[in-house]
């Protein structure tokens, strides 16, 4: 079987020969791919030239653009035959030998993708350590699957599911995550390795930046926020000045907070399925799968409010804050897996 090592490189240092040589010295067979780098570096990938395919454009595209670029080549040039790839990066935190095990662990697990995992500590660079941090974090709260090392550029996986590899959606470091959420939708599971970490010069010729990426990846989860907090307020208000009309009847904040969220249903529906989850789904169908929820938010938001109001003794203006945070979080993963899921 060909085992195949794909590095990705933007303005690399002259290190990089030794590394990408060292790579291939080991057996593999070496793709870099020069993501945009100036004419300064091209000495560096003419060296590389000399044993391995150098993929190059003069644009700066991002390394998920690179990496699907690479892949593609992979996926036309040894359609023929069996192979398994790993990725690795160009500054030299991979070593070669863990790049071995994870194949090694691809071959043997070809229905997976593997993980050169990293246990980032306090001798870690600090912006590293956070952008790990937070972009696990938001892993598992978008698919309740622990991974811990979702920014490892150490991959590998087989021929077989280079399709689900592709299809993750971004251009930049996002593509990384989106890589993993393709696997998660399409039940490829995901393992971890332990590798050694190494950084050299405190990871100064990184180009992730932890704050401007990890916006990029969890900027979906912003946009719901957002949209959720519009119906919020919709709802707030609605059911505020509901409560001002003075009528006796013993279910009027029931009857209240049934027309509020009616409301808000639309108007958060509205800007989910167009601005949210873009859903591909015919309007229809994302709206009557949308309903039930609602439909079912609306009895669970109903009964904990009711029982804070009258059995808690709990003020019904604050009852209705804590209702619906509480419900943001059951809405938003229902959304997600079922409602707008995508294909």
């Amino acid at each position: 079987m060909r085992k195949i090592a794909i590095i990705p490189s933007l303005s690399p240092e002259p290190d990089f020969v030794n590394i990408a040589k060292e790579v291939y010295d080991a057996g593999l067979t070496v793709v870099v791919v020069n993501d945009g780098s100036q004419e300064e570096y091209d000495p560096i990938f003419n060296a590389i030239g000399e044993f391995a395919t150098v993929l190059s454009y003069r644009v700066n595209q991002g390394k998920g653009h690179a990496l699907k670029h690479a892949f593609a080549y992979v996926k036309e040039t040894y359609k023929d035959e069996e192979y398994v790839v790993v990725t690795m990066d160009s500054d030299g935190q991979h070593k070669v030998s863990d790049a071995l095990r994870i194949l090694d662990e691809a071959i043997a697990n070809p229905e997976c993708l593997i993980l050169g995992s990293r246990k980032l500590d306090k001798s870690c660079p600090l912006r590293s350590r956070f952008g790990n941090w937070l972009a696990r974090t938001l892993f598992i709260l978008f698919t309740w699957t622990r991974v811990y090392d979702t920014q490892t550029g150490l991959r590998a996986f087989n021929k077989n599911i280079i399709d689900v590899i592709m299809s993750g959606k971004g251009e930049r470091y996002e593509y990384e995550t989106n890589m993993l959420l393709a696997c998660v939708r399409n039940k490829i599971k995901i393992k971890e390795v332990d590798i050694e970490v190494i950084y050299i010069n405190n990871n100064a010729g990184s180009h992730y930046n932890p704050i401007r990426d990890t916006l990029k990846i969890v900027w979906e989860l912003v946009k719901f926020s957002l949209s959720s907090f519009i119906g919020f307020l919709v709802d707030y208000a609605a059911y505020s000045l509901l409560l001002l009309i003075p009528l006796e009847q013993a279910y009027w904040l029931i009857s209240a907070n049934v027309i509020a969220r009616v409301i808000s249903a639309t108007v958060n529906f509205t800007i989910n399925y167009k601005l949210v989850f873009r859903s591909k789904d015919k309007l229809w169908l994302a709206a009557l799968k949308y309903a039930a929820l609602a439909i079912f938010i609306l009895g669970c938001n109903t009964g904990i409010l009711w029982l804070l109001v009258n059995k808690a003794m709990i003020d019904k203006f604050l009852a209705k804050i804590i209702v619906e945070a509480i419900m943001f979080v059951v809405s938003f993963v229902i959304q997600k897996l079922l409602v707008f899921r995508k294909r």
